[in-house]
């Protein structure tokens, strides 16, 4: 039987040592869970274990620590096909809001990249954060470059950007119905942190709608940290609702080491 544990190409290639996805089966026993990292241990250095609803704070597992670093919230966005093509009932796109099409990535941008960070679980894993930032600098850099994301807009005040989202249309497959359906999937939300509280992450939110509805996108999504209070009320605010939670969990398998010429090793 192959093992359930999905490689993560990018995240490997990003932090220089393999690195593993696992989401725990619904009646998944601890005897189980066990038996699936314990043979992670050769593979993978790190597991990003992903748990339905709200887990415990560390899961029992008895060869290394496993602690939560992230109670993520999955919100959803409905429109409906009358609205479909047309503009959002009672919203425009405010003035300041621009669409980014430069293939120049600004040190503003970057420094609400990393500003966008602040919950993530790369800066919480004190074994992640040193390079978190560089992460979230990659992430911008590749969405300016259409690579990460399909749309991006800023909020430009005195010619300087003080916000940013991005946007990308992915396909999902609808749980009810089994079709394959477009999806506008909001990536990065960064307000700066002097600009905060003026309603520009509303602003920018409304012009993910406005995509939206431009293409005949039925639904958007965003996964925000449950602790990250503004934008959960914000998205709330907008119409989103909860279409899930969960919780992840990093599982450092023990037995591996550093060697300066050949990079982390299983001993």
């Amino acid at each position: 039987m192959s093992s359930p544990i999905v490689y993560a190409d990018w995240d490997s290639r990003f932090f220089g040592f393999p690195i593993g996805n696992f989401e725990v089966p619904e009646n998944c026993s601890k005897e189980t869970l066990e038996d699936i990292l314990r043979e992670a241990h050769t593979k993978f250095r790190l597991v990003s274990v992903t748990l339905s609803g709200e887990g415990p704070d560390t899961l029992p597992v008895s060869a290394a620590v496993c602690p939560c670093y992230a109670r993520q919230l999955h919100f959803k966005k409905q429109y409906s096909k009358e609205q479909s093509g047309t503009e959002p009932h009672g919203c425009e796109v405010n003035p300041n809001v621009r669409p980014y099409t430069s293939a120049f990535c600004t040190p503003a941008l970057e420094r609400l990249a990393v500003q966008s960070g602040t919950f993530s679980r790369f800066r919480q894993d004190p074994e992640l954060s040193p390079r978190y930032e560089q992460l979230f600098l990659v992430w911008i850099h590749n969405a300016v470059s259409k690579e990460l994301a399909d749309g991006i807009w800023t909020w430009v005040d005195n010619g300087q950007h003080a916000g940013l989202v991005t946007i990308r249309c992915a396909k999902r497959t609808n749980p009810h119905t089994g079709e394959v359906e477009r999806e506008g999937r909001i990536g990065m939300l960064s307000v700066d942190s002097k600009h905060r509280g003026q309603g520009i992450g509303q602003h920018l939110l409304e012009a993910c709608d406005f995509w939206c509805h431009s293409l005949d996108i039925p639904v958007s999504a965003v996964i925000t940290q449950k602790e990250n209070q503004p934008v959960r009320s914000l998205c709330e605010k907008l119409g989103f609702q909860i279409d899930s939670e969960s919780s992840v969990y990093h599982y450092w398998t023990p037995g591996w080491i550093y060697d300066a010429h050949r990079g982390w090793l299983i001993q």
